[in-house]
């Protein structure tokens, strides 16, 4: 499999937007749908949306809000801070569209999803990663972190 030749292929150091950055590690096609950045390859697949602070919130109380908006089946819950960006994960297991098949295996009908937040004073990503193999877990956790907080003054981490 390859990349669709009738979008634009990103890699390496990709600007999000002024204030942010991923450092992809393979060639991606990129598109936006339903107003979100969909980057994907034949291995993986990212769903991303960038939030503005408009209620100038901290960090802290918007990685709460999360914390009680999110599933209650998450599993794997990361935390790290790098400088002053705070990165924040947990897997979920996502149902997909054959979840309708009454025959299908339990184990088939679920799809392996890394959602990944990086937050910064003035707004955050949120991303969702899936892939197929669970190796490229892996993948996913490298992506996440690779996010960086490139608005004019933020400090180096």
């Amino acid at each position: 499999m390859s990349l669709h030749p009738d979008f634009p292929v990103v890699e390496g150091l990709h600007p999000l937007t002024p204030e942010w950055a991923i450092t992809l590690d393979a060639p991606y096609n990129r598109r936006i749908e339903d107003g979100d950045l969909v980057l994907w390859n034949p291995r993986i697949t990212i769903w991303m949306t960038i939030w503005h602070n408009d209620e100038h919130a901290s960090i802290a109380e918007r990685l709460e809000d999360l914390k009680q908006h999110m599933s209650p089946d998450a599993e794997g819950v990361e935390q790290a801070q790098d400088g002053e960006t705070l990165f924040y994960a947990y897997r979920l297991a996502e149902e997909t569209d054959e979840d309708a098949d009454e025959d299908a295996d339990e184990d088939d009908q679920r799809m392996p999803g890394y959602y990944g937040y990086a937050f910064a004073e003035t707004s955050h990503v949120q991303m969702a990663v899936y892939f197929d193999d669970e190796a490229d877990v892996e993948i996913a956790r490298a992506l996440h972190r690779s996010l960086a907080y490139t608005a004019p003054g933020a400090a180096e981490g």
